[in-house]
């Protein structure tokens, strides 16, 4: 893939930009700290503008790092999934243009002819698909633990019960579970949990599934590296834009009798992309540098947040079993006018709601020395 075969599509893109958007691409977009002072708390990852997405690309293609791909195969997509399976400790995977395609076709072919599937009640599968596993594949969803980041071993053993006494035999075929659980805050599912229940249903012939959209987080906070996550389960899918700065893909990783031939169902359902280089060869580059990336902007992002507390309009607070998101209130001062002065100063947050503002960190706030960034939320602070 040659410079040339896409400057016209960074010609478009980059005319999509506004002036603000993003950040000046440099050498080593690795060391975003070099480049502009644009800082959010919105996103998972850094969030490219259209301009920089499009400079990345050029910049790739002349140093010759992106192969083609045909029909989301080989090349660079190929080298994505090799990279993945081994983060994730896996044999192998297969890229898929979104997760819910991801989620989808995993418990589908996990649960085989059982077509009943334990999810989380507050999960993305159960929550956010207009019932397509439903719909699509004739999977019965059985959501468990109402309300709550997970469900316990307890609830399946119900579940399982009620099952055999049904007049017409039935089993569980899969198992799925969402750890950071976003409907949430990004709450996670601990370690152990997870071990105990994909323990249990090992014991009971339930293949198993894991949602880990942004499980790359979680393994900062928890210091259990990924492929410990993935180790627990057959199969186990992470987003290529929530962490890896892609406009959009998922990998979905399996030992290599679940992937052989994954590629035929991904197009059934219409995800069979004629090129997906686009996507995987900037995933590609992001991802050996995103856990190191993260634990600076975490590790960084508590020095804000102490010296912040030391004012007394401020209040910070933690989320219980959280990830990346932080809670931040305002004692005597207006939090639109705050969020408004933090705009001006290239700093962005989402809306404050009824519990004062919900802070997502990420390594943008890396580009800024902290000492800095303090003193333009204590500036911002002042004008509400």
């Amino acid at each position: 893939m040659q410079r040339r075969d896409f400057v016209k599509l960074g010609g478009i893109l980059a005319a999509t930009a506004t002036p603000n958007e993003g950040f000046a691409l440099n050498d080593s977009l690795k060391s975003p700290r070099k480049s502009s002072q644009q800082v959010d708390f919105l996103y998972d990852g850094l969030n490219l503008s259209p301009k920089d997405y499009a400079s990345l690309l050029m910049k790739l293609a002349d140093e010759g790092k992106i192969k083609p791909d045909f029909y989301s195969n080989g090349g660079v997509v190929e080298e994505l999934g090799h990279k993945f399976a081994q983060l994730l400790g896996k044999e192998s995977s297969v890229f898929m243009p979104t997760g819910t395609l991801a989620n989808h076709v995993a418990i589908r072919k996990l649960s085989k002819n059982s077509q009943r599937v334990i999810v989380q009640e507050q999960s993305h599968i159960y929550n956010d698909t207009g019932d397509s596993s439903q719909i699509l594949s004739g999977l019965n969803l059985i959501p468990l633990g109402a309300n709550a980041v997970e469900f316990s071993v307890g609830e399946v053993e119900k579940i399982i019960a009620k099952t055999k006494l049904g007049r017409v035999e039935a089993q569980i075929g899969a198992m799925a579970i969402e750890t950071p659980v976003r409907r949430q805050q990004d709450r996670m599912v601990s370690y152990e949990s997870l071990e105990k229940m994909t323990d249990f249903a090992k014991q009971q012939g339930i293949r198993t599934h894991l949602d880990g959209a942004r499980l790359f987080k979680q393994a900062v906070h928890t210091g259990v590296e990924p492929k410990r996550y993935g180790a627990l389960f057959d199969t186990v899918f992470t987003s290529m834009w929530k962490c890896f700065n892609a406009s959009s893909g998922a990998i979905l990783a399996g030992d290599k009798a679940f992937t052989e031939k994954l590629f035929h169902e991904r197009r059934m359902f219409g995800g069979g992309l004629p090129a997906a280089w686009v996507f995987a060869a900037v995933a590609l580059y992001y991802a050996d540098g995103f856990i190191d990336e993260y634990k600076l902007a975490w590790s960084n992002s508590e020095k804000l947040f102490k010296e912040l507390g030391k004012n007394e309009h401020v209040k910070f607070g933690k989320i219980e079993n959280g990830s990346h998101f932080v809670n931040l209130q305002l004692q005597n001062a207006d939090p639109d006018k705050f969020r408004e002065a933090l705009g001006k100063r290239n700093i962005e947050l989402a809306k404050s709601g009824e519990h004062g503002f919900m802070l997502k960190v990420n390594p943008s706030i890396n580009r800024v020395p902290v000492q800095e960034l303090t003193g333009l939320f204590l500036e911002a602070l002042k004008e509400a």
